[in-house]
């Protein structure tokens, strides 16, 4: 068991780190733009400085290439822009801000929509690696095409999310077999294509994010079952996407065997980056919390502990 009490509190209620499902959103999002929008960061610092990473690692090794290099440069940079445009629209939306309503984002997503214009120059001399290119683009493509249809449907009130963003793609099971074999490690175009899959991913799980923070708020069987430190009082989560300090949101924890959601508002009272596992840790005090609420949350606390309890007895 992991029980701690906060410095200077002399609550009665103990904190634990215990699974949950739970979903927090803002508030107050925006409403009075383009399109609805939460307002959350979904690029904060920790991720920036993991892209960059993995950008600059694609192209370290992208120059180590040396069959096919020309044609197989040009597909890896194309890629890269046409994923850090993906990014830029992404933000937009995040903003409240419509990529549809400006001539050049709507022309750009027209366009890249019929998919990467250089990989057909890969099929005569690198079949295997156009393979590769054609997963990517078939998760790619997936987002952008939903990306788009959010856009063309979104109001200032109404966010046009997309329930059934699919999972579990080609793309995802070759880079863990690749990445799973010691013996690529040293090959430029697989660590080349490793790293520019996990430069894609970072871009599109941000979207991803987006996008269910706008539809599964009514689902609440879909939301994760996260790691969080909680105790009746308050809850600390780990996420990609970044909270503002002193924000004030709306919390949601399920419990799936009592089939019971609990809502209770809070303030963001801290939060702090770990580059490590490129994430942002945000600490949530509850704002007056209902009795009730705080006496149900505790006994599955209690619970869970007496279940951990068990489990470590036998």
């Amino acid at each position: 068991m992991n029980r701690w009490f906060q410095k200077g509190n002399a609550r009665r209620f103990y904190r634990i780190d215990m699974p949950v499902k739970t979903f927090v959103t803002p508030a107050s999002p925006i409403r009075d733009r383009e399109i609805y929008a939460s307002g959350l960061d979904y690029f904060p610092p920790t991720l920036r400085r993991y892209i960059e990473n993995e950008k600059n690692e694609t192209l370290y090794w992208v120059n180590k290439v040396q069959d096919q290099k020309v044609v197989v440069t040009k597909m890896f940079k194309e890629v890269i822009d046409y994923i850090e445009f993906f990014g830029d629209a992404t933000q937009m939306m995040a903003k409240g801000l419509n990529p549809a309503k400006d001539p050049q984002y709507l022309f750009r997503l027209q366009s890249d929509i019929e998919g990467f214009s250089a990989i057909e120059e890969l099929l005569p001399s690198s079949p295997k690696t156009y393979r590769y290119f054609k997963m990517l683009e078939e998760k790619f493509l997936a987002y952008l095409k939903s990306m788009f249809n959010s856009a063309r449907h979104s109001k200032p009130d109404y966010f046009e999310a997309n329930r059934h963003l699919p999972l579990g793609y080609k793309i995802d099971e070759t880079l863990e077999m690749l990445t799973s074999k010691s013996n690529f490690d040293k090959i430029p175009l697989i660590q080349a294509i490793v790293h520019l899959v996990q430069f894609v991913n970072a871009h599109l799980n941000a979207y991803r994010q987006l996008n269910d923070d706008n539809i599964l708020r009514h689902y609440p069987d879909e939301w994760p079952r996260m790691k969080v430190n909680i105790s009746a009082s308050g809850i600390a989560i780990r996420y990609k996407k970044r909270f503002t300090q002193f924000e004030k949101v709306d919390v949601f924890l399920y419990f799936p065997d009592q089939d019971k959601v609990l809502e209770f508002e809070g303030t963001v009272v801290d939060t702090r980056s770990i580059d490590s596992h490129h994430e942002e840790r945000v600490a949530i005090n509850f704002d007056f919390p209902n009795g009730q609420k705080q006496d149900f949350l505790q006994n599955q606390i209690q619970r869970y502990e007496i279940e951990e309890c068990m489990d470590f007895q036998l």
